[in-house]
């Protein structure tokens, strides 16, 4: 079947890349994404187990508020599922705009952050159709706030006030 060859080829050389990495103190962080942009990694329950099929203490997980919104059934289940395999979060609207300007679920979200004691990285994800290369490859064909700054503004205002 060719979808466990993928994996298993994913796992082999991921197994390569980690090893490669540990020796210089580095963790590598999977991301999954929507099924618009991949067909291998979507959900976080894949990503966890990638990661234990793998074996490898340095390789983490990254989930994405965006991609979590298209995908999983429950983004604050997924964050559960993560658990200490959480490396990184990124914290985008379901339009990629500015979180709590949005449809995302928000205090679920953060209920579960505070639940597995994540202390890492929170990253506001956007993209502007100033950059023509990065919001073809997005699809990104509009400004959801007036600047980047407005948007660093308005979703940190609300971050803090969720996560604090």
């Amino acid at each position: 079947d060719e979808k466990k060859i993928q994996w298993n080829t994913v796992v082999e050389n991921l197994g390569k890349a980690c090893q490669w990495a540990e020796k210089y103190g580095v963790n590598i962080a999977l991301e999954p994404l929507n099924r618009f942009e991949t067909d291998f990694l979507n959900i976080c329950s894949d990503a966890v187990r990638l990661v234990k099929d793998v074996g490898s203490k340095n390789l983490k997980i990254h989930l994405d508020a965006f991609h979590m919104n298209i995908e999983e059934k429950n983004s604050a289940i997924a964050v559960l599922d993560a658990a200490d395999l959480l490396y990184m979060f990124h914290a985008s609207e379901n339009d990629r705009g500015a979180p709590g300007t949005g449809q995302v679920h928000w205090k679920s979200i953060a209920d579960a952050l505070k639940r597995i004691k994540y202390d890492k990285w929170v990253v506001i994800e956007s993209f502007t159709p100033d950059n023509k290369v990065i919001a073809k490859a997005a699809s990104i064909w509009r400004q959801t706030e007036e600047s980047a700054f407005a948007l660093a503004e308005k979703g940190l205002g609300f971050l803090k006030g969720l996560l604090t």
